[in-house]
This record gives structure tokens, C-alpha cells and sequence, in this order.
């Protein structure tokens, strides 16, 4: 009742931001400098398509035979 009311605790959610600050600043830091959010946009997009393998996701591919 008081989470739906008032929303999640302050320390929560600021908790969850500060983990993805230190995953962006890993990124920014190893990047090659010349297109910073460019390489940072890629990382995430490989760790998105981890998780989703990981996960048990699957892609549709409507040219393959079933």
C-alpha cells in the first residue's frame, strides 16, 4: 500500500541508477575516444543481445524453413 501510494524508496532507485553510471563509465572510459557515444551505443546493444541469448530469447526468421 504506502510503495503505491508514495513510489518506491529513494534508495531503490537511486541505488539502480548509480549501478548503470558505473556500466556507462566503464563504457566511456574503454572507448576508443574518436565517437564516444557511438561506441557506447554498440557495447550496449552486444550486451543487450547476451541477455536475450542468455535469457533463452529467440529471433524470428521468416526466410528459414521449418
Amino acid at each position: 500500500m504506502f510503495i503505491q501510494h508514495f513510489g518506491p524508496v529513494i534508495l531503490f532507485s537511486t541505488e539502480k541508477y548509480k549501478s548503470f553510471n558505473g556500466i556507462y563509465h566503464l563504457s566511456s572510459v574503454y572507448s576508443n575516444r574518436q565517437a564516444p557515444s557511438h561506441n557506447t551505443c554498440q557495447l550496449f546493444a552486444k550486451q543487450d543481445n547476451v541477455k536475450h541469448i542468455v535469457s533463452g530469447g529467440m529471433w524470428h526468421n521468416p526466410t528459414a524453413q521449418k
